[in-house]
């Protein structure tokens, strides 16, 4: 009798330690960027038999809807205006409009809006340092969460067969200017087991604005 005593209290006391999926996705929901702010992100395309690309990015939010994006590199400089359901494309250098479907989404880093609901996984599993949160169809990513940080730390889903991506994530510390969001991203894709190809993103700045003019998200008429 004593026995099975011991092992339910043993038994209630690892369920209440547990994690859940809503607690997990609640947190990394801190993680997300103002939604009114300046970002300047470093991005370093390297692909395997090519040479390592550098771009810059400058992104200015007001809330969901409005995005300027500044995109520097060797071999661009263009600026995306989003507002709303508009969109223009405008070549920096030259100042002619470019096709709109070259725009990206490039201030999306909320991995929480990605995730879906806390119903749709299974339950978390300790693996390592980390806890382990599966999605309960197998063909969606992987993610990996630390309970210290209170973070997803990395993420790992297969593209297609023999092709995996795999997203490690390092957040800012308690003297950063956003504790608790990403300082910088890297994602590998692997083709049978090889790296072929990473793109790293680091956050050079970020500084949350009070208000921005919405002439600044004004899209150019055709």
């Amino acid at each position: 009798m004593f026995k099975k005593i011991v092992l339910s209290l043993f038994a209630f006391c690892s369920a209440s330690m547990a994690l859940d999926a809503a607690t997990i996705i609640a947190n990394q929901k801190n993680a997300a960027f103002p939604d009114t702010a300046e970002i300047r992100i470093k991005t370093t395309v390297a692909i395997q038999g090519m040479p390592e690309q550098a771009i810059e990015s400058r992104i200015i939010t007001k809330g969901k809807e409005k995005t300027v994006t500044e995109i520097k590199s060797p071999l661009m400089n263009m600026k995306i205006v989003r507002n709303g359901k508009q969109l223009s494309v405008t070549d920096l250098k030259t100042g002619a409009a470019l096709p709109s479907q070259m725009a990206g989404q490039a201030a999306e880093y909320d991995i929480s809006q990605d995730m879906g609901k806390p119903e749709d996984y299974l339950a978390p599993v300790k693996e390592g340092n980390f806890w382990r949160l599966s999605h309960k169809n197998p063909e969606q990513a992987v993610f990996f969460y630390s309970e210290e940080l209170k973070r997803i730390v990395k993420i790992q889903q297969t593209v297609q067969p023999g092709v995996q991506s795999e997203t490690s994530i390092k957040y800012c510390s308690k003297e950063c200017a956003f504790p608790g969001m990403p300082a910088s991203i890297d994602i590998f894709n692997q083709m049978n087991g090889q790296t072929v190809a990473k793109i790293s993103l680091e956050i050079i700045s970020m500084q949350k604005l009070a208000n921005i003019p919405d002439a600044v998200f004004a899209v150019p008429k055709k």
